[in-house]
């Protein structure tokens, strides 16, 4: 694998901004040649089948999922349901913070 890229760390959740999965959330299992990452989301890309992309073209969160590090750190895949409630959990959070963040804009009376 690559050197490791300013900004991202191994185990980090990041969405994508660009390309027919935008939206969708991946966890950095790595550091590819040429400037991409290494990405995994336990339905399509794992491990050690990780997907690339260019880091122009995802949105870094501040989550680091570590058991996810640790796994990826041993270049070993992890077990798809483990990875999905994994990322299920992180989402859910993000939607709640998303959500309160909205409601506190618009101030007590809804305004």
């Amino acid at each position: 694998m690559g050197k490791p890229l300013d900004g991202y760390l191994v185990g980090q959740l990041v969405v994508s901004k660009r390309g027919k999965d935008a939206g969708h959330s991946y966890v950095i299992v790595g550091f590819l040649g040429g400037n991409r990452l290494a990405l995994a989301d336990a339905k399509k890309f794992n491990v050690t089948s990780p997907k690339s992309k260019n880091p122009k073209h995802i949105q870094p969160t501040g989550r680091i999922i570590a058991e996810l590090k640790v796994v990826a750190d041993a270049g070993k895949n992890i077990d798809h349901g483990v990875f999905r409630r994994y990322l299920a959990d992180c989402s859910a959070e993000m939607d709640k913070e998303r959500a309160y963040s909205e409601q506190r804009g618009r101030g007590v009376n809804g305004e």
